[in-house]
C-alpha cells in the first residue's frame, strides 16, 4: 500500500527545504486551476503534513482512518453536549413554571388571609356601633330620669355600672380589631369608634379615706435566666415579650440593653454588695434580683460596651463578647436602623 513518501517522491534522508521544494513542484499540477482537483490536493496535503512530522513511511489509508475515527469522536462529542444543554433547557423551563405555580399560591393565601381580617373587622365595627347605640339609649334614659326626679340612687348605680359594663366590651373588642388588622397588614381598612360622652355624676358624698404615703418596690420585667457567662444574647422579657439583650457574670449577675437603648443591672441577691457605686439606681425587684438602672458613668452608653473588652459593674466583670450583633439584632427587632 502507497506510503506518504511514494505519494510526495521523497524519503527520510530528504531535508525540509527539499520536502517543501517536491510539494509546490506537486502543487503546480494537482492544483484544481492547474487540470487538477480538490481531492488530489487534500490528498497531497495530508502527505506533506505527514512526512514533516516524521510519519513518510506510513500508510495513506492507516492515517486517513485515524483522522475519520478522531472527527467521529468529536462529533459524538458535540451531539452529547447538545443532549446536555437540550435537558437543562428543559429542566429551567420547569422550574421556572414551579416558581410561577407557588408565587401564585402565595398570592391566593395572602387574599384569602385579607379577606378574613376585613370580614373580621366589619363584624367587629358592627358590634361596636350596636354597642354605642346602646350607649346612647342609656344616656337618654338616664338624662329623661333626672329630669323627671324619679332615678333613686341604687337604680342610678345600677344604670352606671352597666354603662361601664359596655364601654369595656367595646374597647375590648375594638382593640381585637386593631390587633387583627395590624397582624394582617391590611392598610385599606380603618376602624373609627363612634365617641360617646357619658356624664356620671358622683353617688357618694362620703370623702375618701386617707391613706398614708407608703414607699412601694415595684417589680422588674423578668428576664430569661441562661447558663451562659460572658456572651451578650438576645431575650425576650416573660411578662411582656418585649425583646432585649443581656450578659450574664460569673455570680449570676446580668447587664441588660432594652430597646430604649437603655442599660439595667440586674444584681444577684447572693452576691449582692451593701455598696453600690452612684450611678446605679435602685428601680425594682425581680425574683432573687435587685434591679439597677444605669444612666450614667461606667457601663451606660452603646460606645462603651462597643469600645470595651470587658467592664467592671459593681466589682463584676462583664464581657462585651457578642455586644455588637446582638446590638445589631436588638435594633432591627426594635424597628430602628442603627445601634443605640
Amino acid at each position: 500500500m502507497t506510503t506518504f513518501h511514494e505519494l510526495l517522491g521523497t524519503d527520510d534522508n530528504c531535508s525540509k527545504a527539499e520536502i517543501k521544494k517536491r510539494y509546490r513542484q506537486l502543487s503546480m499540477k494537482l492544483h484544481p486551476d492547474k487540470e487538477g482537483s480538490q481531492a488530489l490536493m487534500r490528498i497531497l496535503s495530508l502527505a506533506y503534513q505527514q512526512v514533516n512530522k516524521g510519519n513518510g513511511k506510513e500508510k495513506c489509508s492507516e492515517v486517513t482512518i485515524k483522522s475519520d475515527l478522531n472527527n467521529k469522536a468529536q462529533r459524538q462529542q458535540t451531539v452529547d453536549l447538545k443532549k446536555q444543554v437540550t435537558l437543562l433547557i428543559k429542566e429551567k423551563t420547569q422550574l421556572q413554571a414551579l416558581i410561577e405555580r407557588y408565587q401564585q399560591e402565595v398570592a391566593h393565601a395572602y387574599n384569602a388571609g385579607e379577606n378574613s381580617a376585613r370580614q373580621t373587622l366589619v363584624l367587629l365595627q358592627t358590634t361596636n356601633n350596636g354597642l354605642n347605640e346602646q350607649l346612647v339609649l342609656l344616656q337618654r334614659q338616664i338624662d329623661s330620669s333626672e329630669s323627671n326626679g324619679c332615678l333613686s340612687e341604687n337604680t342610678f348605680k345600677k344604670k352606671c355600672i352597666a354603662m361601664v359594663s359596655v364601654a369595656l366590651v367595646v374597647i375590648m373588642l375594638a382593640g381585637g380589631g386593631i390587633w387583627y388588622y395590624q397582624a394582617q397588614h391590611s392598610p385599606s381598612l380603618v376602624l373609627i369608634p363612634v365617641p360617646v360622652t357619658v356624664q356620671v355624676k358622683s353617688v357618694s358624698t362620703t370623702p375618701p379615706a386617707t391613706v398614708a404615703n407608703v414607699d412601694v418596690v415595684h417589680n422588674a420585667d423578668k428576664i430569661m435566666m441562661t447558663d451562659t457567662v460572658g456572651l451578650w444574647q438576645q431575650r425576650y422579657y416573660e411578662g411582656t415579650r418585649q425583646p432585649y439583650i443581656a450578659v450574664r457574670s460569673i455570680d449570676g449577675s446580668y447587664i441588660v440593653k432594652d430597646c430604649e437603648g437603655t442599660f439595667s443591672y440586674y444584681s444577684n441577691h447572693s452576691h449582692h454588695s451593701t455598696r453600690v457605686p452612684a450611678n446605679l439606681i435602685f428601680s425594682a425587684n425581680d425574683r432573687q434580683f435587685s434591679v439597677y438602672r444605669i444612666p450614667y458613668g461606667n457601663g451606660s452608653s452603646h460606645q462603651q460596651w462597643l469600645n470595651s473588652q470587658s467592664l467592671s459593674i459593681n466589682k463584676n466583670i462583664f464581657s462585651n463578647n457578642g455586644y455588637k450583633s446582638s446590638s445589631l439584632a436588638l435594633a432591627s427587632v426594635c424597628n430602628n436602623t442603627v445601634p443605640f
